[in-house]
């Protein structure tokens, strides 16, 4: 081969074991392919929570919180009451949902059903999110003991009906860590996971179009799950 090939040949080596350190340093394929994915998602962030704030407050609620699959229940509806309040927000995570808790909190409600982790489980394996989700349950406990709190499971991914960033050993493995949490503090856990994966352990491709958000049909069996809850 002429140097000039040879030259080529070493300069495209650089390149692409540049690219490979870049994904490595940044968390991998997986967290690149979750930054493209989650386009837009900071500013519907932002408009969501300034539009709770904003929001006069509500005594004695029952309050939903969570990420985007929280976010697109029609819980008042799904669940037949009207002290129901949304307070999922597309692409949200632990840390997210602990920096907006003061917003939750202030409505002193007497229930609230949470459902974090997923987002968290695209940038990071289960060992490094289980701290963040203790810490934002441990402020729930500590700054409104009062309100009884539910810990519901993080909900499969379905990756042949269209590839997430996201695999359910490490959702199975979340969970797992979720519910031993739950009996040790004496709390209620929802295992709304199980209710909607089929014999694969695969979010039911019968519920999404894109593998990890829900359909209608799934969001009412959820709400039947939980409305029993609703009267204890």
């Amino acid at each position: 081969m002429k140097p000039l090939t040879y030259f080529s040949l070493a300069i495209n080596i650089l390149l692409i074991a540049g690219l490979f350190f870049a994904l490595h340093k940044y968390g991998g394929w997986r967290n690149l392919w979750a930054k493209i994915n989650s386009r837009g998602i900071e500013k519907t962030y932002d408009h969501r929570k300034n539009l709770f704030e904003m929001l006069p407050p509500n005594d004695s609620t029952i309050v939903m919180l969570g990420n985007s699959i929280t976010a697109w229940g029609e819980w008042p509806e799904l669940l037949n009451n009207p002290n129901v309040i949304n307070r999922g927000i597309p692409g949200d995570h632990c840390e997210g949902m602990q920096e907006r808790l003061d917003e939750v909190i202030r409505h002193k409600p007497s229930k609230l059903f949470l459902m974090a982790g997923v987002n968290d489980l695209a940038f990071h394996a289960p060992a490094k999110v289980w701290p963040k989700y203790e810490r934002l349950v441990n402020e729930i406990l500590s700054k409104s003991p009062s309100t009884k709190l539910y810990l519901q499971s993080v909900l499969p991914v379905n990756n042949i009906v269209s590839p997430t960033a996201i695999d359910n050993e490490d959702i199975a493995a979340l969970n797992e860590k979720i519910k031993a949490f739950a009996q040790a503090k004496n709390l209620i856990f929802v295992d709304v996971n199980s209710l909607l994966k089929d014999l694969d352990g695969n979010l039911d491709a019968a519920y999404t179009l894109d593998g990890i958000h829900i359909n209608g049909a799934a969001y009412k069996k959820w709400a039947a799950e939980i409305r029993p809850l609703l009267t204890q």
